[in-house]
């Protein structure tokens, strides 16, 4: 029996260009089984307000609009969704929510993704900007690291054609958590295989069997068949670098890794970890990270 898939999906003011809805469109193929949720955050200047035909323009309206209103107050959303309509998207799958971006976009995100138990929030071109935002002090950085409870999809100019996934593994939990996202995500699109990758420092790679292991009983127990599912071992001492060459060589849609990947003890030593490494690197693919 398939399981829905419920995605949030930021959108910006160029759908066109929109970097979260062409990785959508392009990787998924059983779009029955994908429920979208098209995300928008309104500036937060002082003069924005909805168009005031169809909302009132007061502090009181509700902080997210839905479906037939957003669309109407902002018509760049109602063409991102008859977009997706037009490349077969069924019509009850996709929905349109804006909110006024009181709180910022980056935070508005996270409210929304812990308010609407998505199982991803997709990110565009902006995702990096809104990441080193989160970063830049203490208390967004515990945010970042230690309070989400959804991962998220950073797409970096997504290159139709690409598919399969490559699923970085070191033995840790967010690794492990990061199969068993993949394996959900997959488990209805078997167009694309798992590759699990373990990067070591020398050639002596004595937990990589374990490692695999492991992160193996992740993607079988979401239903991936063992057919799908390969398995590489690469010695480096740059992990983040490696891990992007062959993104790159193998051409694969998306790169899996846990946000603990590597994770340092220090905050100043925060963009130092290879999880970051890859989200600044990564292009042609989207980067997903979860905790």
């Amino acid at each position: 029996m398939s399981m829905e898939k419920h995605l949030l999906v930021a959108c910006g003011d160029a759908y066109h260009t929109s970097q979260s809805l062409r990785f959508t469109y392009q990787f998924f193929t059983r779009r029955e089984d994908l429920r979208l949720t098209l995300f928008y955050v309104a500036p937060r200047q002082a003069d924005w307000r909805f168009d005031p035909d169809t909302l009132e323009a007061h502090p009181e309206v509700a902080a997210c609009i839905e479906h037939d209103k957003a669309v109407r107050g902002v018509p760049i959303m109602d063409q991102a969704r008859d977009w997706l309509l037009s490349m077969g998207f069924p019509a009850d799958r996709v929905r349109v929510k804006i909110s006024q971006g009181r709180l910022g976009t980056v935070k508005e995100i996270v409210k929304e993704c812990e308010e609407g138990l998505y199982d991803a929030a997709v990110l565009g071109r902006r995702g990096l900007s809104w990441f080193e935002e989160m970063v830049s002090d203490s208390i967004s950085h515990r945010i970042l690291w230690e309070s989400l409870t959804f991962p998220i999809w950073i797409c970096r100019n997504p290159e139709r054609g690409r598919k399969n996934v490559l699923v970085c593994v070191d033995g840790s939990e967010q690794c492990l958590r990061a199969a068993d996202h993949v394996g959900y995500m997959l488990r209805e699109e078997p167009e694309h295989s798992v590759t699990l990758l373990h990067v070591c420092e020398d050639a002596c790679c004595v937990d990589a069997e374990k490692f695999f292991t492991e992160a193996l009983v992740q993607l079988t127990d979401n239903g991936v068949a063992d057919e799908r599912i390969h398995f590489k071992v690469l010695t480096s001492r740059n992990p983040a670098k490696t891990i992007l060459a062959e993104a790159e060589k193998e051409k694969f849609a998306a790169v899996a890794i846990g946000r603990g990947f590597h994770e340092p003890s220090a905050f100043d030593s925060l963009f130092a970890t290879t999880s970051l490494k890859v989200m600044r690197g990564i292009e042609g693919a989207a980067l997903w990270l979860c905790k």
